[in-house]
């Protein structure tokens, strides 16, 4: 998206982090910043279907632990984090990078609950969909795997400190 701006090929684009702050280095100007909305708003979810909890839930648990793990890792080793993301995002200035770690890292919960007011917020937001401004929020989301690597004492051995 930012290389479209550069080359003139569009004039406004969504870019999330780290490539906001390239585009603002290069003199582009944010229109629109969603965490000033005021709002709950959700980025960096991790979904599927209810039929997958039920028919593969050891796998789901799984995955969810290294998941977790990679996130204990995300921000306990920012070095290493910086790494990956200027290597998945071809970014190339580390103090960009560096930067969009720290606001990414300020922002991620050890204990990663969906927050039910960022439902709302998502479905207040489809207005093409009339079931979606009366539809339970609560029915999005499921917190049995989380509840139970709580209970396991999972997030106190990972979070020793």
């Amino acid at each position: 998206m930012v290389q479209g701006l550069v080359n003139g090929v569009i004039d406004a684009a969504p870019i999330s982090i780290p490539s906001n702050i390239r585009a603002k280095n290069l003199g582009f100007t944010e229109l629109f910043d969603m965490t000033k909305l005021n709002k709950t708003y959700i980025t960096g979810s991790v979904v599927t279907r209810k039929r997958f909890l039920e028919g593969q839930r050891d796998v789901a648990k799984r995955f969810m632990k290294g998941f977790l793990e990679g996130m204990k890792t995300y921000l306990e080793d920012e070095n290493f984090s910086i790494n990956v993301i200027q290597k998945w995002t071809r970014a190339k200035n580390r103090d960009e990078t560096k930067e969009a770690y720290a606001l990414q890292a300020r922002h991620m919960l050890k204990v990663p609950r969906t927050s039910i007011e960022g439902v709302k917020t998502i479905l207040e937001g489809l207005d093409r969909i009339p079931a979606a401004k009366t539809a339970d929020p609560h029915r999005f989301i499921d917190f049995t795997i989380l509840d139970e690597l709580e209970k396991e004492g999972f997030f106190k051995s990972l979070y020793k400190n």
